[in-house]
C-alpha cells in the first residue's frame, strides 16, 4: 500500500522519500531486527515470529533439526535452534529463496549463538541465471576463530582470524556478509562490529543449469556424528549495498 495510507485504503502515488519521524516509525514497526549495520535497502527479514514457512529446511539425517525455540532469543518469542544430523554429510541447513533476478551488492545479516565444541557455521549467497551461477560461501570456526571461503566443491581457504572465543549457547553473536553479483567478488564479512575486507577474492562461479535467480543459506556443520546445537535470530537481507 502507499505510505501513509491504511491497509484497507484506496491505492494512489507512492512516496519514495519519508522524514526520519517516518523511518522512525518504520523501524519500530519492523522491530528493528538488523542489529547493527543499518544500510542498504531491505528486500527481506525475519525474527521468526511467524514460524519458519519462509525457510527450506535440509538436515542430512532424521535426527537433524531446525525448528522453532522459545529460550533465549535476540527477538522474543521465537528463534531457530538447529542441530546437525549425525548421519550422511552431518549439516543441518536452511535456505531462503528470491524469486527475482538482481544485479547488485547483496547483504545478509543474522545473530547466532553456538554450544561448546561446536565444528562450522556457513552461511552465504549463492545465484543461478542464464549467464551462470555463483557461490559466496563462508565458513567459521569457533574453535580456531578461522574465517574461510570457498565452496564444499572446491574446499575451503583461510582469509581472516577473528580470535577465538568460547561456545555459549545463551551469548548471541552477529554476522554480516556483503557481496557483488556483478563483479562476482565477495566485498566484506563483518563479524562483531569489526569488517574483513574481501575485495580481492572472486566468488566460485559455474555454469548455468537452473534458473533459481538468488537464494542465502545458513548452516551448522560438523565432520563426524557428534551432534552440536546452535541457534539463529533476526536474519535480515539486503540490496543496494554500499
Amino acid at each position: 500500500m502507499p505510505h501513509g495510507t491504511p491497509d484497507w485504503g484506496l491505492v494512489g502515488p507512492i512516496s519514495i522519500l519519508y522524514g526520519l519521524d517516518d523511518l522512525g516509525e518504520q523501524a519500530v514497526r519492523m522491530g528493528a531486527v538488523s542489529s547493527w549495520d543499518r544500510i542498504g535497502h531491505v528486500v527481506f527479514s525475519d525474527n521468526f515470529r511467524e514460524g519458519v514457512g519462509a525457510w527450506h529446511s535440509v538436515v542430512s539425517s532424521a535426527d537433524g533439526v531446525v525448528g522453532l525455540f522459545t529460550g533465549d532469543t535476540v527477538s522474543p518469542p521465537f528463534c531457530v535452534r538447529m542441530v546437525n544430523g549425525s548421519g550422511g554429510a552431518f549439516y543441518a541447513r536452511m535456505e531462503h529463496y528470491l524469486g527475482y533476478a538482481y544485479r547488485g551488492q547483496v547483504g545478509i545479516e543474522f545473530s547466532v549463538a553456538y554450544g561448546t565444541d561446536i565444528e562450522y557455521i556457513k552461511f552465504g549467497i549463492a545465484s543461478s541465471l542464464a549467464t551462470g551461477r555463483q557461490f559466496f560461501y563462508i565458513r567459521f570456526e569457533p574453535a580456531t576463530g578461522d574465517l574461510d571461503y570457498g565452496t564444499d566443491a572446491v574446499g575451503w581457504t583461510n582469509f581472516a582470524n577473528v580470535g577465538v572465543l568460547g561456545g555459549n549457547i545463551e551469548e548471541w553473536r552477529t554476522f554480516k556478509l556483503v557481496v557483488d553479483f556483478i563483479t562476482g567478488f565477495f566485498v566484506r564479512v563483518v563479524f562483531l562490529g569489526v569488517a574483513y575486507d574481501m575485495s580481492a577474492i572472486a566468488a566460485s562461479a559455474a555454469a548455468a543449469i537452473a534458473r533459481r535467480y538468488w537464494w542465502v543459506y545458513i548452516e551448522n556443520d560438523s565432520t563426524d556424528a557428534t551432534q552440536y546445537e546452535m541457534r539463529v535470530d533476526d536474519v535480515i537481507v539486503t540490496i543496494d549495498q554500499p
